[in-house]
């Protein structure tokens, strides 16, 4: 089963959750001979902290790592420092009396007698203070090491609410140490900028592990709801770099992907809030990459690659449920070989991918029957070397590192409907649709339509002028010169009618042509409120000259629906595509997101964490954006109409934005257009939003 991480090659999530179980028993503690060991290190060996931060713009993206390699390279040790010993609250502020003390060794070491009756918790924490900062460690084993990652962690736990760090599983809180320990990391010039690459580098998967780690067990009875059989699709756009300075043989390239994916699932329940999920059938699993290369002497070719596989993987992995209904899905560190044809590539593989251990978080919309996730996630690509001498390369090569690969997510599972028919989709809805076209012009081409469907048992039909469509293009030469350009259109010129047809567990195939040569597939959630399609086509014969890759969602529309969001929240999920006319491109994303309605519905609150990474141009380097605060003034100019299309917009000196959409017939979900325009730098930046109501 793929469920994220499209790559060069299609990589799987593995089979079985990480959660290593270190450290000793909370009893140790009673014993007054119990003691707790490690080192401390920090950047430049000072805990002092600078007042002038550091960018969280970051030049690279070096992810993963063996983990017998330390967790951040460049450290020194904190020598003469004083170790203390505290209780603190949920909050991070100190409880009582220090209880212990002693002082680090010139390399940093130390070593604490814990006092009778003291147990390892996660309200246990060693600190170390320097003139206007401090940086500390839970101690959750016998061996604690206090260092910019223990801090980060820490904070991260703190930063949780509703969550008693008393309460926590040491083992578990032990494993996240060590999987934020296999991400490749540097050390920067001071602890503010070094938290800060932390979060750039690391925050999303800690965020999605720290929910992991305090989330309620379920007692069975939700992971049993979930049992059976669903439809899954999925849509990714990702961005891979060179790292090698050797331009020869065009060497140095840079790479847009585009993957869409679509099967059917199985859930089973075993016990015990945990679950297994299988591969069924395969409806679409395709991938394109659009590649840019330079070979050193300013001779720029680009060409454009598109595979399509037709059976699916046949693959299962675990994952729990927690009495919220979220599903948790981890996968540890990996190494992985491309997949070769070994009577072709006689000499074995070329390529291989490290990538860091990852928590996906399946959450549950609307009525439990449907369930979204986005994720950005990355690998490290490296060449491959012959360890056994017989002529075929057949492992990673630590010291050939080619290049970063990262992608955004989206991904929606709808649970199988039973004897649906056509009219299982009955009137109208709204949908929107994020399409990315890749050409050899070369050219790349951002669009998304806004635009509403009636089902009509087995006929549907988009009225005149019923879709309105936003398209940012941008076309370069070989030497990188590049063109943007942004319009606008209204569609269909007529009405336009055409066959549809759902199976009875919610495929859904919309035929364009009537014949069954223009089809655009996808599902149906069970109770025929919701469409999820993702899609790709290729033109070009025999020479491939573009490729598109769909992604739309509609939800059924009301007739009152003017009044159905006041004073309402919906946590928000966009994938935002931004081109930049010095040829950059950008893909972003809100976490923890929320969009806000005032009561009278006449404007809206949206604010997040923006999260992405972005390339300077077709040939650069990949670098990570965020995470930063995203907010501003409200959207205003806001309108419901009666069947629920939505439409607001807000606007600076340099900046303009609109959300254009529609809330569903039950007020549970919003799809919406995001778009922005900046004059101050002739960026434009269209996306896709998803939002579910709080």
């Amino acid at each position: 089963m793929k469920f994220a991480l499209p790559l060069v090659k299609t990589l799987v999530i593995t089979s079985s959750i990480l959660l290593a179980a270190c450290g000793s028993s909370s009893d140790d503690g009673d014993d007054p001979a119990f003691s707790i060991s490690g080192k401390a290190e920090a950047p430049g060996g000072m805990i002092a902290q600078f007042e002038t931060r550091k960018p969280v713009f970051l030049a690279t993206l070096d992810f993963v790592m063996p983990a017998a390699t330390a967790a951040i390279t460049g450290l020194q040790a904190v020598g003469g420092a004083t170790v203390e010993l505290i209780r603190i609250d949920d909050d991070g502020n100190q409880v009582g009396a220090v209880l212990a003390s002693t002082v680090t060794s010139i390399t940093g070491d130390y070593s604490l007698a814990l006092p009778s009756g003291v147990s390892l918790a996660g309200n246990l924490v060693v600190r170390i203070s320097g003139s206007t900062a401090s940086m500390s460690a839970m101690v959750v084993e016998q061996e604690v090491d206090i260092n910019p990652v223990s801090e980060y962690v820490l904070s991260k736990f703190v930063d949780e609410t509703d969550l008693v760090l008393a309460d926590l599983p040491v083992n578990e809180v032990v494993a996240l140490h060590g999987k934020v320990e296999q991400f490749d990391l540097t050390a920067t010039g001071d602890l503010s900028s070094m938290l800060d690459l932390l979060e750039a580098e690391t925050g999303s998967f800690v965020d999605n592990e720290v929910a992991a780690i305090s989330a309620t067990p379920d007692d069975g009875t939700v992971a049993s709801s979930v049992a059976g059989s669903w439809n899954m699709s999925e849509f990714a756009f990702s961005l891979h770099d060179s790292d090698l300075t050797d331009t020869s043989n065009f060497a140095n390239f840079g790479v847009i992907g585009l993957d869409a994916f679509a099967e059917e699932i199985s859930i089973t329940s075993i016990g015990n809030g945990e679950l297994e999920i299988a591969d069924g059938t395969l409806l679409l699993d395709t991938y394109t990459n659009f590649a840019t290369f330079n070979d050193g002497f300013d001779n720029v070719t680009a060409n454009l690659n598109h595979t399509v596989w037709l059976t699916s993987e046949d693959e299962s992995f675990d994952a729990t449920i927690d009495a919220d209904g979220v599903i948790i899905v981890e996968s540890p560190f990996e190494e992985d070989l491309e997949t070769v044809d070994i009577l072709v590539d006689t000499d074995g593989p070329d390529f291989g991918w490290r990538t860091p251990p990852m928590t996906n978080i399946l959450r549950p919309l609307a009525n439990g029957d449907t369930y979204f996730m986005q994720n950005i996630d990355a690998g490290v690509r490296y060449g491959t070397t012959d360890t056994d001498g017989d002529g075929v390369k057949d492992a990673i090569d630590p010291n050939a590192r080619d290049g970063d690969e990262v992608n955004l997510t989206m991904l929606m599972f709808l649970k199988q409907g039973n004897s649906m028919t056509n009219a299982s989709l009955d009137g109208d809805y709204g949908y929107v649709s994020l399409t990315v076209d890749l050409e050899t012009t070369p050219q790349t081409l951002f669009e998304s339509t806004v635009g509403i469907l009636n089902a009509n048992n087995g006929t549907m039909t988009a009225n005149v002028n019923s879709e309105d469509v936003v398209e940012i293009s941008r076309t370069y030469n070989l030497f990188l010169d590049v063109n943007l350009a942004k319009s606008t259109s209204t569609g269909p010129a007529m009405s336009e009618s055409f066959p549809y047809s759902v199976t009875s567990t919610g495929q859904v195939t919309l035929d364009f042509a009537g014949d069954l040569s223009d089809v655009l597939e996808g599902y149906a959630s069970n109770d025929g409120s919701l469409l999820a399609f993702v899609d790709s086509e290729v033109f070009g014969d025999p020479v491939l000259t573009a490729s598109f890759h769909d992604l739309l969602y509609a939800v059924q529309l009301g007739d009152d629906m003017s009044a159905t969001l006041a004073g309402t929240s919906y946590a928000i999920h966009p994938m935002m595509l931004t081109l930049r006319p010095n040829g950059a491109i950008e893909v972003t994303t809100l976490k923890e997101a929320t969009l806000e309605f005032d009561p009278v519905v006449d404007d809206a609150t949206l604010t997040g964490t923006l999260r992405g990474f972005k390339r300077d141009d077709d040939l650069a380097n990949i670098e990570t954006l965020g995470p930063s605060n995203y907010g501003g003034p409200d959207f205003t100019n806001l309108t419901v109409s009666a069947n629920g299309m939505i439409s607001m917009d807000r606007a600076d000196s340099t900046v303009t934005e609109a959300l254009d959409g529609f809330v569903s017939v039950d007020g549970s979900l919003l799809v919406l257009r995001y778009q922005m325009s900046d004059t101050s730098d002739g960026a434009e930046m269209i996306g896709l939003v998803v939002g579910s109501r709080l």
